[in-house]
This record gives structure tokens, C-alpha cells and sequence, in this order.
């Protein structure tokens, strides 16, 4: 399934680093950390990109994967929807205290309400912090979709149905579960705030002014579309992350205080959940946003012949540094996030000579 390694990744929470490693270095340190930790986790390919103040300064590739080739981000997708929410708060087309029967009310006269009437008071802000009431997971019947539908197809109201069609787990506001469900909600709001398309919106409000002009769901999973089907370049996806840099105009006063304060969204060891991302303040650079992704399939008898995929991805930037860094590697695997986490913030914060 998508999901974000939920270890809470020790070192998007930036923690020191050890005693006599304070040497200076250069920024192709990070490369080597990163080649180190994909040999230790066994992947066969991959891609790192470096940002720094928005512009690359050091992109690797690993295992004969093109440079600069388009890779699918998985939850990294989240992110996207995310800002593209803060986008219409801002305009006033929504707020975060929208309810879903306001936010959806033209959808749900076409899909039917969901069986369970909490769903209806659940708001923006529950559905983008994973405080819907959803189990883990969250959007079930992908194998039977595929088995009989393409996966090229976003197909918003017909997995709204799946989600429709059971009770919530929990009550809303009542806990943080991380789910797909609450961001597959979230980019059919972004169709009906916006009058158009999830993806042509996202695109041309948020992912072409940041730089991402080749972003596009994957033709192959945009049934995963606003909780896991971006599709771009490494480099395209740092230049939009720099959405989070303090004062950045992609997010505005209103969205971006939201996204700051902790209140309502906490996960535990200080940090919080807001547009897509995990969030710690800090006290210069406007705090430390990450997230880590993933992705595995196989189905040999699928309507658009055998799906077989798995990779991860992560991305991180911290804020003090005004550094983002972004990883694509191949295969997936169980375990491995929380050390790229520490190798890659351990080796930025030792960097003296940046390009």
C-alpha cells in the first residue's frame, strides 16, 4: 500500500548528530551517505536530488536509471494535494472548517451519502490531518477495480462509493490514524471547489508556477491519484517543496499559519501532520517538513495486462538549512526510512561548502 513510514523518521525530527562528526564537508557527502544506505537496504535503483534556496545542487542516479527521469512519488503525492487545498482556503473557496457535506454536496448528489452520517460533519482540516475516523489504509477494492477497470482512471466517485459503503472507524477528531482515504476525499473537493480537474487544477495553480511543469499522474495509477499518483522529475518535486519555505506565495498567511500551529494535528515527539507533510517548527527557517512514501503491486491478471511495481520514496527539508532533499529507490522494502532520514539530515547539517 501507499503509506508514509510512520516511525515518525527520527531525523525529519532533526536530531543532533554525533560527538566528532563536525568536520566540514562538501554537499557530494550527502551523495555518499545516500549511496551507502541504498547499498546497506539492497536497492537496485534509484535517484537523489540536493536543493538548496530552490536550485539543485547535486542529483545522483544509481542501477542505469536515466538522470533526470520522471518517477512516481507515491505518498509523497499527498503534499500536492495538500497545497492545492491551502490554495482555494486562501481564494475562499474553502475553509479548513468546511464540512464534507458542504465540501462535496454536488458529489454526493451523484454517489449517494455514505452509510455512516459522521462522515458528512468530518471537515477539511480532520480529512488532511488523518482525523476523519478512517482505519489504516482506507481505500479498499483496488485488485477488483483493476482487475476489471484500468488504472488509468481516476476514478474519484467510484472509490468514494467503496469508502461510502462503510462505517467509520473511529469517531472524527477522535485520533490520528494515517490513511489514503482522507486525501482520496480531499482531491475529489479539489474538483468541486475548482470546477475542474484534480489534476489540471493542481497543475496549473501549484506545480507549474513552482517549477514542476512536467508533474502528471501517472497514466498508469491515477486511480492513486491525490493520495499517491504524481508523477515528475526528482528535481521538479524539490522545487515544489520549496512551497514550504516561510514566505513562499504558494501557501498563503492563512494556510500557512494553519499548517504551523500543532494544535489538533499532533503525532507524537513534537511534531504534527498539516498539508501532506509531517511538521516541526523550529525556531529559524520556518521548521523541518518530511515525508516518506511507498508503493508495491502485483497483479497478474489486470484489465491493462500484469502490474508489477514497488519502490519508495522520501523527502525532506530543513528548514534552517533552506535544504530539500528528495529520494526515489527501487525496490521497497520493509525497513530503511528512518536511517535515510539520519543519514541524509546528519550529513546536510555538516555541509560547509555549498555550491
Amino acid at each position: 500500500m501507499i503509506r508514509c513510514g510512520l516511525a515518525i523518521l527520527a531525523a525529519g525530527l532533526l536530531l543532533a548528530w554525533p560527538a566528532g562528526e563536525s568536520r566540514a564537508q562538501g554537499v557530494e557527502e550527502i551523495e555518499q551517505a545516500w549511496r551507502g544506505w541504498m547499498e546497506k537496504t539492497q536497492r537496485t535503483r534509484g535517484s537523489l536530488v540536493v536543493m538548496r534556496a530552490g536550485q539543485p545542487v547535486r542529483e545522483a542516479e544509481a542501477g542505469r536509471l536515466p538522470p533526470g527521469a520522471a518517477v512516481p512519488l507515491a505518498s509523497l503525492s499527498k503534499a500536492i494535494t495538500g497545497v492545492c487545498i491551502a490554495t482555494l482556503v486562501e481564494r475562499g473557496t474553502l475553509a479548513f472548517e468546511t464540512p464534507v457535506s458542504q465540501a462535496l454536496a454536488r458529489t454526493l448528489s451523484r454517489t449517494g451519502r455514505p452509510v455512516d452520517p459522521r462522515l458528512l460533519q468530518v471537515t477539511v482540516s480532520e480529512l488532511l490531518v488523518h482525523r476523519a475516523g478512517f482505519g489504516p489504509g482506507g481505500v479498499e477494492d483496488m485488485a477488483r477495480w483493476l482487475r476489471r477497470n484500468s488504472g488509468g482512471r481516476t476514478a474519484f466517485e467510484e472509490q468514494l462509493r467503496w469508502l461510502f459503503a462503510r462505517p467509520l472507524a473511529y469517531g472524527p477528531g477522535e485520533r490520528f490514524e494515517y490513511s489514503n482515504a482522507g486525501y482520496l476525499m480531499l482531491g475529489a473537493i479539489v474538483e468541486e471547489a475548482a470546477g475542474q480537474s484534480y489534476e489540471r487544477y493542481c497543475r496549473d495553480a501549484v506545480l507549474a508556477p513552482l517549477g514542476a511543469r512536467d508533474a502528471m499522474l501517472d497514466p498508469q495509477w491515477r486511480i492513486l491519484s491525490s493520495y499517491g499518483g504524481w508523477k515528475m522529475p526528482l528535481a521538479q518535486y524539490g522545487r515544489f517543496y520549496q512551497a514550504f519555505a516561510p514566505n513562499n506565495p504558494a501557501i498563503g498567511p492563512r494556510a500557512r499559519a494553519w499548517m504551523m500551529s500543532p494544535e489538533g494535528k499532533q503525532v507524537g515527539g513534537g511534531a504534527h501532520y498539516g498539508l501532506g507533510t509531517f511538521v516541526r517548527p523550529t525556531p529559524r527557517g520556518g521548521g523541518n517538513i518530511w515525508h516518506a512514501g511507498a508503493w508495491s503491486y502485483d497483479l497478474a491478471n489486470a484489465h491493462d495486462g500484469p502490474v508489477h511495481t514497488s519502490y519508495a520514496t522520501f523527502a525532506v527539508r530543513l528548514g534552517a538549512l533552506d535544504v530539500n532533499m528528495v529520494s526515489f529507490a527501487e525496490p521497497r522494502q520493509e525497513r530503511g526510512d528512518g536511517e535515510l532520514d539520519a543519514a541524509l539530515g546528519a550529513a546536510a547539517r555538516r555541509v560547509k561548502r555549498w555550491p
